[in-house]
């Protein structure tokens, strides 16, 4: 029986390789003692996946990652399990049951090929923000912010502006902080990093020596056109 878990990765542990946490979210399932399904073979590897790795210095309270278990269990008794075995933080919010599917059916992809986009809180530091709200403004009125965006295959430039889908801001102690929702998913996708980094290149007195602020908030996929977070996937 597969279930999709919603957790989260919180400022505390933001610094942690994608790996690491992985390891350690691994060692709470089996901690937890809950009936997960391995592969066959000589090197037999836990039935879990995560849905979108999180950059290093990113937090989250939106992360998935699906979980198939070898018999049906309650929902909350798996979220009380994890919760009760789970490393500093780390917190399981919910868990979904994906029906098994008819023969003739669909199978529902995994978390991973759901994701169309992300909501992200960015906060970035300025020396002064004296005409910040302004410059903003202007920036967003622009139909076009061409920057140079990296693939695995190669290098080029992009007009990111294409992949947000909502951008809210306002300016608060010597910060703007910033509330989007960009695509995120297998076929299109903008990073944070990547659009933290333009506001700055964009904008006067950034503070160059403090760090971004970068939270996801939650996951989505899309529905008649509409953008629906993951865990009302079912």
């Amino acid at each position: 029986m597969r279930y999709l878990i919603k957790y989260t990765k919180e400022s505390n542990i933001k610094f942690i390789s994608h790996l690491d946490l992985m390891r350690t979210i691994q060692k709470v399932v089996r901690r937890a003692e809950l009936p997960v399904k391995y592969s066959q073979g000589f090197n037999p590897h836990m039935a879990l996946s995560i849905a979108q790795p999180l950059g290093v210095g990113v937090y989250s309270s939106g992360e998935y990652m699906d979980l198939i278990l070898v018999e049906e269990m309650d929902v909350q008794e798996i979220i009380d399990r994890l919760n009760e075995k789970s490393a500093s933080g780390i917190k399981f919010m919910t868990a979904t049951q994906i029906p098994p599917t008819e023969p003739n059916e669909k199978k529902m992809p995994q978390a991973m090929a759901m994701i169309d986009a992300c909501r992200y809180t960015i906060k970035i530091n300025y020396t002064s923000v004296e005409g910040l709200e302004e410059e903003v403004k202007a920036l967003f009125e622009k139909n076009e912010w061409i920057t140079l965006k990296k693939s695995k295959k190669a290098e080029k430039e992009v007009n990111i502006k294409e992949f947000i889908y909502e951008f809210k801001f306002w300016v608060k102690d010597e910060a703007l902080v910033i509330n989007t929702v960009v695509k995120s998913g297998s076929r299109e996708h903008l990073s944070a990093d990547l659009l933290a980094k333009y506001i700055k290149e964009h904008t006067s007195n950034v503070d160059e020596e403090a760090f971004v602020d970068i939270k996801r908030e939650e996951m989505y996929f899309e529905k008649g056109n509409k953008l629906v977070p993951l865990y009302n996937c079912v």
